[in-house]
């Protein structure tokens, strides 16, 4: 996900600005009692985003206690019944970007995509309560012959898009007996950081902490001879910055970090595809590893590596964009 701050379009030969992470502070006493903009936002984090997060917290646990299809089926209702009366606005980008991936869909056709699009969506968050049950049992694997044979040789750096259920993706390469660490950005609610930390966590996923911090201890795993996983595609402040779309390539995303790395250790690229076969099963698709290109590293050949990302990651995308998770960003021109 996002790992650096959003500062617009740019062209190739920009460079990223980096970015320190600082998770939320809670408001003391002393805030309400001042009164003002300092009470209210005290009575925001204590009081009215803990609606919220009581809301998040008490689903995740419930449908803890479901069967893992049932548990999958019933977000999917809840995504096709909210998504387009309660989120219009997300609901018309995704029509919108849909239309501009796929301009040969016919009304039907849309229709029918937006449907599965708010079903994965809902799916998606509900399975957060059995992803280990979902990669043990749902999922069917091409192409990950010699895959762990392949990361014993020396670093791996797995990249893949936010396609379907990306939590199910890594807890299966943890299930096949591979040590990952991945970086990522935080959800902004609480609730639902508490719960992706939990999940990764629990299931013994190495976390590198956001921002420009996590790049050093990234880099001494990978000089370690250690598994990387990033996801290149990127939504950052509701705008889509990967993959490219056709629009000019630039350095401030996650395939200028992961080219650089790359370089600097002579990591081995592994690509990865999950995507939602029907319903609760998945196919992981392991696609050809490869290494970047004999370069110098310089800026011309860093924008060169983007491109070539770019070239893996977009199709990716483009052939599932109903199950894309920024699919209801908004593109970089659009206005919508």
């Amino acid at each position: 996900m996002a790992t650096g701050d959003e500062t617009g379009r740019k062209t190739a030969g920009s460079k990223r600005k980096a970015w320190t992470y600082e998770a939320p502070k809670a408001p003391p006493l002393a805030d309400f009692l001042a009164g003002g903009d300092r009470r209210k936002a005290f009575l925001r984090y204590w009081l009215y985003e803990n609606v919220d997060n009581a809301i998040d917290l008490l689903f995740y646990f419930a449908f803890m206690l479901l069967p893992a299809r049932a548990c999958s089926a019933l977000g999917g209702w809840l995504g096709r019944l909210l998504a387009p009366r309660f989120h219009k606005g997300a609901y018309a980008r995704a029509a919108a970007n849909l239309k501009m991936i796929r301009p040969d869909l016919s009304g039907t056709e849309l229709e029918t995509l937006l449907e599965r699009y708010a079903d994965s969506q809902g799916r998606q968050m509900a399975e957060y309560s059995v992803v280990p049950r979902l990669a043990r049992g749902h999922v069917r694997k091409i192409g990950p012959e010699g895959l762990v044979e392949r990361c014993a040789e020396g670093p791996v750096i797995f990249i893949a898009p936010h396609v379907s259920n990306w939590e199910v993706l890594w807890h299966c390469l943890l299930d096949m007996g591979l040590a990952v660490t991945m970086n990522y950005d935080p959800p902004k609610r609480r609730s639902r950081h508490y719960i992706v930390n939990r999940v990764r966590k629990g299931a013994g996923l190495g976390i590198l902490k956001p921002g420009r911090s996590f790049a050093r201890p990234a880099l001494r795993i990978l000089e370690n001879d250690g598994n990387l996983l990033m996801f290149c595609d990127e939504g950052f402040n509701g705008r889509i910055r990967a993959p490219f779309f056709g629009q000019p390539a630039h350095l401030e995303g996650n395939y200028a970090i992961v080219a650089r790395m790359a370089r600097r250790t002579n990591a081995l690229i592994y690509p990865l595809l999950i995507v939602r076969e029907n319903g609760a099963s998945f196919v992981l698709k392991a696609l050809e590893p490869f290494r970047l290109p004999m370069g110098k590293g310089a800026e011309d050949q860093l924008a060169a590596d983007v491109r070539l990302l770019n070239a893996v990651i977009e199709p990716m995308v483009r052939e599932n964009p109903e199950q894309w998770y920024f699919i209801d960003n908004r593109m970089p021109a659009a206005n919508i």
